[in-house]
């Protein structure tokens, strides 16, 4: 994939995600009740201070500092190795995830927490509640490893470089 193509993947993908967030926070309650969306999704607004699964939460100034700092820092080593990354399928893949953590910097940034919105449940277990930048790094991630293990687009050929 073509360098404007994952750059045009990842300002959409992450437009649409802050969009989410925005309506979620102007229309849903925060912490308040779930409305059933599909039967084992529901809409719930929460807002996430620390990373997946709220791990390393920081809710004080210098805490907050540091996490966006550490994600900037992160998130720009992925997009220079996937702007370095020869094959357009891992390329691709990794533009996905790019968008996914580019748009929860970008709203940890501006609101001082990640949106989560969209509640996965399973009858009354509810395991995690998300927004579609963690689907984008998830599904970025998981198809940045079958392009590089398939022997499809975007895996590595004999005489290429590894770095």
């Amino acid at each position: 994939m073509k360098t404007l193509s994952c750059t045009i993947v990842v300002l959409a993908g992450a437009a649409l995600d802050l969009a989410l967030k925005a309506w979620a926070r102007a229309g849903l309650e925060p912490y308040g009740p779930s409305t059933d969306f599909l039967p084992f999704l529901s809409l719930r607004l929460t807002f996430n201070e620390g990373i997946s699964f709220s791990l390393f939460s920081a809710d004080h100034g210098t805490g907050r500092l540091a996490l966006l700092a550490v994600t900037g820092l992160l998130t720009t080593a992925l997009a220079a190795w996937a702007y370095r990354m020869p094959h357009g399928g891992a390329r691709a893949a990794l533009s996905l995830a790019i968008a996914g953590a580019s748009a929860n910097l970008v709203d940890r940034a501006a609101n001082g927490a990640v949106t989560d919105y969209l509640d996965l449940h399973f009858g009354d277990w509810h395991p995690f509640v998300f927004n579609l930048a963690d689907v984008y790094i998830t599904v970025g991630a998981v198809l940045f490893l079958f392009s590089r293990r398939s022997g499809g687009p975007g895996a590595p050929r004999p005489g290429d470089a590894i770095s």
